[in-house]
């Protein structure tokens, strides 16, 4: 048996004998359905029917809902509003030591506590694993997850052996770093390495740049996640360690949204954990099949905290398949972050943005909109020669009268999450 097998057998026993079985079976569920779309039709009935009565029998918040019909009849709840009503949504008859806590990184300037029940977090957990089985991934696969918080959630390095999954702080990824990344990658055979896109981006500089050894391991896929992948990146990336590349769409507080599955209709939906809707801008209809709206999901399985209608801030288009399959076909990034033309029309952010992607000189930028009319490119080079090229392609995709300023630094800020935010629109709600 190889390394994989044993550990992967390991926490199949270990599984049934301390957790009842609980994420073995959660993950054979979760791939099963996942495969056969018009089965998780019916058991999407019950678990959402499920979850509305129990949510408004035992959650002081959502007992004045009891009288429901539909998950219409439930209030869009969006992060502070969770936050602002946390003691009455919680679950006060689950007891402490069933109870796992999340926390995230509050990228969006609002950190946020998430409690769930140990069932919940073992659907948590297999659909990381599930998703990525999709892609040719099995669990316990060797792999690499680079992050910006791995100092804060000191995972153990036992725990890593037993998982099979190996933590590295990106902070500080320079050109020493990267080869000493890929170097440790070849030389124990890692399977799979999963960062945020703004990694790959900097690592296909590297690449590009010629700085990269030549690739001699093996890997099966690498996935990005938690921001906007460039397909330029995914072309570089996937060039040299020769092997696909996916965009992976998941949060910390409710889990694995949805993946890539190489159909090339966008990420297929985890339609078995969640409920997902997609409302209008302006009101709270649903939205049309390839509509952009807003996102909101309804999580199944959180006995410990219900979470029902919430609006995460994400932006997205989603297609219906014959078949009883989802995906979402465009993530347009975060409310906070989507622009608009002069005519208060929204602009897609890949349009915004990609016109850049071939100038390897621009270490970073990012696009600051503080009116309809009003642009700053904020960019991270010593090459100045670009602006009139810039003011060019703005204007023909934000209109005529725009105008367009450039602000010159050295390193665009991070994000507490480590992301660094592309676009950001200063634009009140009231002008909107």
């Amino acid at each position: 048996m190889n390394e994989r097998d044993v550990k992967y057998n390991a926490f199949v026993e270990s599984d049934e004998k301390n957790n009842r079985g609980r994420l073995v079976n959660s993950c054979a569920e979760l791939g099963y359905l996942l495969k056969n779309p018009t089965v998780n039709e019916i058991f999407s009935k019950h678990y959402l029917n499920d979850i509305l009565a129990y949510a408004t029998t035992f959650s002081e918040y959502y007992k004045n809902y009891r009288g429901f019909k539909s998950l219409s009849d439930f209030p869009i709840m969006k992060k502070q509003d969770l936050k602002d009503n946390w003691d009455l949504i919680a679950i006060k008859e689950i007891p402490a030591d069933e109870v796992i806590t999340k926390y995230t990184s509050g990228s969006t300037g609002t950190p946020f506590k998430m409690i769930m029940d140990k069932y919940k977090h073992a659907r948590w957990i297999a659909g990381n694993k599930e998703l990525r089985a999709i892609d040719g991934v099995r669990s316990h696969e060797k792999t690499m997850f680079i992050s910006a918080n791995v100092a804060d959630k000191k995972i153990p390095m036992e725990r890593q052996d037993r998982d099979n999954v190996y933590y590295l702080d990106y902070r500080y990824l320079g050109d020493d770093e990267f080869s000493e990344i890929l170097n440790r990658m070849e030389e124990e055979n890692f399977k799979t390495m999963t960062a945020i896109s703004s990694v790959y981006e900097a690592l296909a500089k590297y690449i590009k740049a010629g700085k990269a050894p030549a690739w001699k391991g093996d890997l099966i896929a690498v996935f990005a996640m938690s921001e906007l992948l460039k397909e330029s990146t995914r072309e570089v990336i996937q060039d040299y360690f020769k092997c696909p590349m996916y965009s992976y769409y998941a949060n910390e507080e409710n889990g694995a949204f949805a993946i890539e599955d190489g159909s090339g209709n966008g990420h297929l939906v985890n339609t078995v954990d969640y409920f997902f809707e997609v409302l209008k801008m302006d009101c709270d209809e649903p939205a049309e099949d390839g509509e952009v709206g807003r996102l909101v999901i309804t999580d199944y399985f959180n006995k410990a905290f219900p979470v029902i209608r919430y609006e995460n801030g994400d932006l997205v288009s989603m297609k219906h398949m014959e078949d009883g399959s989802v995906y979402i076909q465009k993530i347009m990034g975060r409310v906070a972050d989507v622009l608009y033309t002069t005519d208060g029309v929204m602009v897609d952010i890949f349009h915004a943005i990609s016109f850049l992607e071939p100038f390897q000189d621009i270490k970073q930028f990012q696009l600051v909109q503080h009116d309809y009319d009003q642009l700053t490119w904020v960019l991270n080079t010593d090459n100045h020669s670009y602006e009139e090229f810039i003011v060019q392609e703005s204007k023909k995709l934000f209109g005529e009268n725009v105008s367009i300023k450039f602000e010159y630094v050295n390193e665009i800020p991070k994000l507490r999450s480590g992301k660094t935010r592309m676009t950001v629109c200063q634009i009140t709600e009231n002008n909107k």
